[in-house]
């Protein structure tokens, strides 16, 4: 076992190094802003990092593919729509673990994005970064701890706020939670909760509160606000779950007051809350048409979403002449909605595509990993490619969705 987290470890740290020219310079809004004054720059933003497989920078969409049975990292190109290997050097061949496109070591995803660089924190207490193209790799703090004791010292989360990261340590050797904080700029790190004796996991900020989960064995309550010195903390007695957020703006699920037969509450809506204006309205899954809804993407102007309710396409034959059910996870329609939930409109409306919560709008465009499922001559078909763009029309409908061109 000690073998095989150090050789996990080693791995994390000995990449992207090899494959780089000199990249384009990238800065982040909404979802990935960072700034170097939380308090000057981030005044009426919600900073919140969706869990997605899609990484949305200004000018790329960086994301994993398998193509021709080989896995790499891709980004898509918002100039031109055509995806290549996230590789700045002509002469690599991505064949090892020092190129950024082998993703085998490293996934983007759990990276955030600041002052033009990647930072990644592990669970083994350390924290590094490199340039946008994968260069200039540098550990920016390394805790040094025991990695045989596996039962302490482990960061199990970390969110990023301006030049800060904030990290949850699961427990240290007395067993309690901690918040930890590493500014990026000076190097330093502090632990929050051994200075003020508070302890949160950061889901996401707003105006320089801190909102997430607390200690609930410690205080028997669940949900939080704080500031960002974690000074003063709150009991929030009206949570709001983020799913997505532009601006003031927050979206997530609503839940009723019942446990059900699982012992959790059931989605009874969507709720909408502006932390600006203390605005929060209730759109209820009959005003949705569907208690299956799934947000793929919100702009600054509409919410769009899909029901999410499996549906059967038909039989295709077996192993042994059996009949096997074909199903697709959605039934192809992509609805539209306003940021208020009101003037609830269809899209997009192919029976034959099968959409996915891994969207990016930008602009006139929307790309997806979606993907088409059909049956033909009684046989299972699937198409479209790993990725897809389709364009959003003047009166606000989609067009068809076509696959990315993949160069190189």
């Amino acid at each position: 076992m000690k073998k095989l987290f150090s050789l996990f470890l080693a791995f994390s740290l000995l990449f992207l190094t090899a494959c780089n020219t000199s990249p384009p310079t990238e800065t982040t809004t909404s979802d990935t802003t960072e700034q170097k004054n939380p308090s000057d720059s981030m005044t009426d933003q919600i900073i919140h990092r969706p869990i997605r497989d899609l990484l949305d920078l200004p000018s790329r969409i960086i994301f994993n593919a398998n193509l021709r049975q080989e896995q790499f990292t891709y980004y898509y190109s918002k100039v031109d729509e055509k995806a290549y290997v996230y590789c700045f050097d002509p002469l690599c061949d991505h064949s090892d673990h020092t190129c950024l496109a082998t993703p085998s070591q490293e996934y983007l995803f759990g990276m955030m994005f600041a002052q033009n660089r990647f930072y990644r924190v592990t669970g083994f207490g350390q924290i590094f970064s490199f340039a946008f193209d994968g260069s200039d790799k540098k550990i920016e703090y390394d805790a040094k701890y025991d990695l045989e004791d596996m039962n302490t010292n482990i960061w199990s989360s970390a969110e990023l706020y301006g030049q800060y990261i904030y990290i949850c340590l699961g427990a240290d050797e007395q067993g309690n939670p901690h918040t930890l904080r590493f500014n990026i700029e000076t190097k330093e790190m502090e632990d929050l909760t051994k200075k003020t004796g508070n302890y949160i996991i950061p889901s996401y900020f707003y105006n320089n509160m801190i909102y997430g989960q607390g200690d609930y064995y410690k205080t028997g309550q669940t949900y939080f606000k704080a500031d960002i010195d974690l000074k003063s903390m709150e009991v929030e007695d009206h949570p709001v779950y983020i799913d997505h957020a532009v601006g003031s703006m927050a979206i997530g699920q609503a839940f009723g007051e019942e446990l059900n037969r699982f012992g959790i509450p059931d989605i009874i809506g969507m709720d909408i809350y502006d932390f600006k204006t203390d605005e929060r309205r209730f759109i209820s899954n009959e005003t949705i048409g569907t208690n299956d809804w799934a947000i793929v993407s919100v702009t600054e102007e509409y919410i769009y979403f899909y029901d999410s309710k499996i549906v059967e396409i038909g039989t295709v034959n077996g192993p042994g002449g059996r009949k096997v059910t074909v199903q697709k996870y959605n039934n192809g329609k992509l609805y539209r909605m306003n940021l208020d939930g009101t003037n609830i409109v269809c899209v997009y409306d192919n029976p034959d595509y099968e959409l996915n919560r891994n969207t990016v709008i930008y602009g006139d465009r929307v790309v997806m990993k979606g993907r088409y499922v059909t049956i033909e001559n009684g046989e299972k078909k699937v198409w479209g490619g790993p990725l897809q763009v389709a364009v959003i029309n003047e009166d606000g409908t989609f067009g068809e969705f076509r696959e990315v061109e993949f160069v190189g």
